[in-house]
């Protein structure tokens, strides 16, 4: 009992479109990110065993703050509230392909988020964004080691206009890779560091005509489980690492900003996880400090995850 239901601890591996984007930002030539870094963190690359898991993931978000390309802050009222929620359902089945377990999923974001940039407002009520399907994913389980790769798709279902910097969809579509690793340090495997990559490339956004660059997010964490009874608890530390790598494909003088102006960013901070075993029922809570932006706001985040196995 006990060793299955460690596996049941890790967070799943793949990826999620939970914040669809940060609104009218002005990260780079197109503002937002079809991925919003640091939504998972210690055991980020390890996936449940075979079953249906529900994730829900919640984020509060209110920057009031942005930095130019140099990383300073840009004069004048700048501010953005952000609630996101994303209702994830995943199914890990029996099927072994390379020895690894085949898995799918898909997300679906509710964005609510309001934008002030000097006299200039605009908001949506909690509604439906950016959709994502994540048709082929693989997860391996080895005694001291976890991995996993994953192929998705996020569809521009969410509302979009150009002149609405608060629109709950970017207006394009994505392809994502992921890849990741968890290793423990212990045969009994309550010692874990985990590192999770994401690769995004996009399509050109509607209205705009400009194609934004290619992102690259690295989300990592390590963490200490302790058991007590019918709960585990898991404290840790978690961090993400954001970067456009490469230009967009033209310039938004929309937004009076230049295709080669890349967005960068880095958060950190503590993680903990508690679960209760007989309900297969977890609640992760994460709060990540953002430092070292460029082409973005800069502020505090706090991520609240509830799972639940069958």
């Amino acid at each position: 009992m006990f060793k299955r239901s460690k596996q049941w601890l890790g967070g799943i591996a793949g990826g999620l479109a939970l914040l669809t984007g940060l609104g009218g930002t002005g990260w780079a030539a197109t503002p937002g990110s079809h991925y919003t870094y640091g939504v998972e963190g210690v055991l980020a690359a390890t996936a449940p065993p075979p079953g249906w898991h529900y994730r829900m993931y919640n984020l509060w978000y209110n920057p009031t703050e942005y930095k130019n390309n140099s990383g300073n802050t840009v004069p004048g009222k700048f501010d953005l509230n952000v609630f996101a929620s994303a209702q994830r359902l995943v199914h890990v089945t029996d099927i072994k392909i390379l020895g690894a377990d085949y898995f799918y999923d898909f997300v679906v974001p509710l964005v609510d988020q309001e934008f002030t940039q000097g006299t200039f407002s605009d908001s949506h009520s909690f509604t439906i964004g950016d959709i994502e399907i994540e048709p082929f994913a693989l997860a391996w389980h080895r005694p001291r080691w976890d991995a996993a790769v994953a192929l998705a798709v996020i569809v521009p279902t969410g509302h979009y206009e150009a002149n609405e910097p608060a629109s709950p969809g970017l207006g394009y579509w994505s392809g994502r890779l992921t890849l990741g690793g968890t290793y423990y340090f212990d045969e009994q495997k309550t010692w874990s560091v985990s590192v999770l990559t994401r690769t995004l490339i996009n399509s050109e956004q509607e209205d705009t005509d400009v194609r934004p660059g290619s992102e690259f997010v690295a989300e990592y964490g390590i963490g200490k489980e302790f058991r007590f009874n019918n709960w585990m608890i898991r404290p840790g530390l978690a961090g993400a690492s954001y970067w456009q790598i490469s230009d967009d494909s033209d310039d938004n003088l929309a937004y009076g900003i230049l295709s080669d102006q890349h967005k960068q960013a880095h958060a950190i901070g503590p993680e903990l996880n508690v679960l209760y075993l007989p309900m297969l029922f977890q609640v992760n809570l994460r709060f990540l400090q953002e430092y070292g932006v460029e082409n973005g706001p800069e502020e505090s985040r706090l991520i609240a995850t509830l799972t639940k196995s069958f």
